[in-house]
């Protein structure tokens, strides 16, 4: 598929319809330690359904600043504060909105993968030139055949995978009329400051891996990538939990735990690594209800952090999938403030390798951990 097959036919700035307070909001280290040029985008494929008013744009453009009322940070701008921190700007000054057409049509993309290239054709691109861009963009795109495409980008410094599907919930339910009560997002971040004094263990996992990649003079510079989806029939599943495991363990394993040593061992086999080696498998794990008291359910912010499993390339070629659920199960509420405390005095260098990896690593990622 080509750029050119999809035109622009209007952009502009969506406002809340309302009057929102002009504030500046404090963000956590989670928040901060997501670098501020990251967007995370979704699309949506929806088929045209007969109806004379099918997404129409004046309506998606009412619900969507109807919508920037609850989530007015959203509709503001990264700012600074006078330590040179970043921050929300709530000014109000609003989403960056895109209508297109394109001559695809569903059949076209069938088969979908996920890339760059894909990407550029549904979510508006964020021009860093210029003036700070829009923390929300959103882009309705018509098809050849009438069905449409969403592609929505949200600023991943200001908000995680579980504010942004709330985000979408609170629009759609707008957008269709539903009567059904909205839950409002909880906006108070300051619930997830950093101790007085911080304190962060030198063993605690985070900082093991920071110094791990500092040794092996680990730059933060990838190659290109590219993205595919492979899919795993419950029966496949259903035997890699079966598997013969590296140890002496009877309990029974999770999907993410024999998924992710299955994957662990064959890239440690693909790539030929040394078999004794150290590797390390990254998860970003989500802490709303691991610490105490949990976070409100409605809370907005990033929530994710840094699990982390170290072996020896010998026993990844094993199969351990106990020992990342062994890993799981530490991260708890000290193991939360620990990594709260410890990207409080971590310096910038070490908040950028956080999730950063050599030829010996992997990060695996699902929503439901």
């Amino acid at each position: 598929m080509e750029p050119e097959l999809v035109e622009i036919v209007e952009s502009s700035l969506v406002a809340p319809s309302e009057n929102t307070p002009k504030e500046r909001h404090w963000l956590t280290n989670f928040d901060l330690s997501v670098p501020p040029t990251i967007y995370t985008s979704f699309i949506y494929l929806y088929r045209f359904n007969g109806d004379s008013d099918f997404f129409s744009v004046s309506n998606i453009k009412t619900a969507l600043a109807k919508a920037l009322v609850l989530f007015y940070p959203l509709a503001g701008r990264l700012a600074t504060d006078k330590d040179g921190r970043l921050e929300i700007d709530c000014n109000g000054e609003g989403a960056f909105f895109v209508v297109a057409r394109s001559k695809l049509t569903l059949d076209n993309l069938k088969g979908y993968q996920p890339s760059a290239e894909n990407r550029k054709l549904f979510v508006p691109v964020v021009n860093s030139e210029g003036e700070t861009p829009p923390l929300l963009l959103l882009q309705i795109t018509f098809l050849e055949s009438s069905d449409v495409v969403l592609g929505v980008a949200f600023n991943h410094c200001i908000v995680d995978v579980h504010s942004d599907f709330h985000f979408i919930h609170t629009l759609t339910n707008i957008a269709r009329c539903n009567n059904s009560t909205v839950p409002p997002p909880f906006l108070d971040r300051t619930i997830l400051r950093a101790r007085s004094p911080p304190f962060c263990p030198l063993n605690h996992p985070e900082h093991l891996h920071v110094e791990y990649l500092k040794s092996n003079g680990h730059t933060g510079v990838y190659p290109s990538f590219i993205s595919t989806i492979l899919k795993l029939s419950k029966d496949q599943i259903d035997y890699l939990k079966s598997r013969p495991r590296c140890g002496s363990y009877s309990y029974t394993i999770s999907t993410f735990q024999a998924v992710s040593a299955h994957i662990w061992k064959c890239l440690c086999l693909a790539r030929g690594l040394a078999h004794d080696k150290e590797s390390h498998l990254l998860f970003p794990a989500e802490i709303r209800s691991r610490i105490s008291p949990p976070l409100p359910k409605y809370f907005v912010g990033n929530t994710g952090t840094c699990g982390l499993v170290i072996a020896k390339v010998s026993e990844v070629i094993g199969f351990i999938p106990e020992r990342i659920g062994e890993a799981v199960v530490r991260i708890d509420d000290a193991y939360v403030r620990e990594s709260i405390d410890y990207l409080e005095v971590a310096d910038k260098d070490s908040l950028l390798k956080r999730f950063g990896m050599t030829a010996y690593d992997m990060c695996m990622e699902t929503r439901f951990l």
